[in-house]
């Protein structure tokens, strides 16, 4: 068992603030218990009524850029740090408060800052005390020049987060937010620190909500980039250097900047305006499911679209963790594509695969329905593919590939714990599977095709290698995509 929890980030609009609460019970029911829901943004800005739904966990919030409800001011009179509204429905008071989790995680709300309130222009008396979860209205300035966002930093949260060093940091940014990301950055002390924007609901189809889950002690073997704070720090002090020195650095090694992550740039993120949503089947709270563009597997008699189909993390991240709320959702998803197959299809086994690597973009992984009289073939055309890619192609890395038929084994585990590998796994029925997965040496390059060559070779179809040269037209892929959601709906946890 993990001794992790699970905490929901909403951005909702006040305008749809009952909307939200009831999505979030939903979530809290399916996907739950979490440790605490939290509210960023305008939550409850003037001239809105308290919701009249009750959150089924623990949800808190505070105040935003306009101001805060007439109901709310209030109560605002009381001494306490932050209101009870309604059952597990708080509003924390400004300039900020310290909760502590039942769990022993330590969460730091921060309102909006009201740079017209003197008493907000002085430095917050912050607390001794290690906060793992940070909440601001404004983001750090820092990562806003980064983004050449002039608007929705503040260099008071700059100071904020140097101080406190949390190990997540959430923020909007503005009324409207933005989804952003930046990969997870260390501090000399030790420290690792992850900050996430999100949008508003309903502002734009990019991201409003993150889940997650977290543990008392930090992630280990955790990859990081520079720290935007302590290399913007040593940029301001190398400053006053003279040309000729200036020119000297120049033409040394440059320092590696951090690498920022543009989810509007991935293919597989659903904020990227490009997104080619006629393709989603279905979208959880981590993870969604849709079909391959360019499948190796096409629709027939048997089967009205070609099953080949792609589950992906909404978090832009190459890896994903054992123990994590994306990874039990995947597999969720997993398990009930297994059973749809098995209770409609028997004759078709499902086949998934996936690349775990430090250097990925964006982590997903693939599945296809196999002919069971063709299930014995797998191993064959495997061990076929590993003999060529080790022995002909030179510039990619020998793989070696273990079986193991149980997901408890200690062996298998240890190579999971690596966040670098190849895994299939082969599903005979509903609960047997086999599991074939090769470790990987992160710096060394691989051959990406790999496990669609296995599979064309267990398909015999050598000629749809390679996926750009299968793209169906948009009506074959919308057809394809209606017909699989009829064929899951059943199954489809989310619904």
């Amino acid at each position: 068992m993990s001794d992790k929890v699970k905490f929901l980030i909403l951005n909702p609009s006040p305008d749809n603030l009952i909307k939200i609460l009831e999505k979030s019970n939903a979530q809290y029911t399916k996907n739950g218990p979490f440790e605490a829901t939290i509210l960023l943004g305008d939550v409850l800005p003037q001239g809105y009524e308290l919701p009249n739904v009750k959150p089924l966990g623990v949800t808190y919030f505070s105040r935003g850029a306009n101001g805060i409800s007439e109901v709310i001011q209030a109560k605002e009179s009381s001494t306490q740090s932050s209101i009870d509204l309604a059952t597990n429905f708080t509003f924390v008071k400004p300039p900020f408060s310290v909760i502590r989790t039942t769990s022993g995680i330590t969460i730091m709300i921060v309102s909006k800052l009201d740079t017209n309130n003197e008493s907000e222009e002085k430095p917050l008396d912050l607390p001794e005390v290690k906060i793992d979860i940070l909440i601001t209205y404004e983001w750090p300035q820092v990562i806003g020049r980064l983004c050449k966002l002039t608007t929705v930093g503040n260099d008071k949260i700059n100071e904020l987060v140097t101080k406190l060093k949390p190990r997540y940091h959430f923020a909007v940014g503005n009324e409207i937010g933005k989804f952003f990301e930046l990969e997870p950055f260390a501090w000399s002390t030790g420290e690792i620190t992850r900050f996430i924007s999100l949008a508003q609901e309903g502002g734009s189809k990019e991201k409003w909500f993150y889940a997650f889950s977290i543990g008392l002690e930090q992630d280990k073997n955790t990859n990081v980039i520079e720290n935007p704070f302590t290399a913007t720090n040593k940029r301001s002090r190398d400053g006053d250097t003279n040309k000729d020195e200036e020119k000297e650095l120049s033409n040394a090694r440059e320092v590696k900047k951090p690498k920022v992550v543009a989810p509007e740039q991935c293919f597989f993120c659903l904020s990227n305006p490009n997104t080619e949503t006629h393709m989603i089947v279905s979208i959880g709270t981590c993870s969604y499911l849709t079909i391959a563009k360019g499948p190796l597997t096409r629709s027939n008699k048997n089967l009205q679209f070609s099953g080949h189909g792609i589950l992906i993390p909404i978090e832009h991240t190459p890896t994903i963790k054992q123990e994590s709320l994306v990874s039990e959702e995947l597999l969720k998803y997993q398990n009930s594509l297994v059973t749809a197959f098995d209770e409609q299809k028997p004759n078709l086994k499902l086949v998934f695969w996936g690349i775990n690597r430090d250097t990925n973009i964006h982590y997903h992984k693939q599945f296809l329905p196999v002919e069971e009289s063709l299930l014995n073939k797998f191993s064959k055309s495997l061990d076929m593919r590993v003999k060529l890619n080790n022995e002909k192609f030179k510039k990619n890395q020998n793989l070696h590939f273990t079986k193991f038929t149980d997901m408890a084994n200690p062996e298998l585990t240890k190579i999971l714990d690596t966040s670098n590998y190849i895994m299939f796994t082969v599903c005979k029925n509903k609960t047997d599977r086999d599991y074939y997965i090769a470790p990987l040496i992160p710096e060394k390059s691989i051959d990406i095709q790999f496990p669609r060559r296995v599979l064309a070779h267990v398909l015999n179809l050598p000629d749809r290698i390679h996926w750009d040269k299968c793209q169906q037209p948009k009506l074959k892929e919308m057809a394809d995509c209606e017909n699989f959601k009829s064929f899951y709906q059943k199954f489809d946890f989310t619904l």
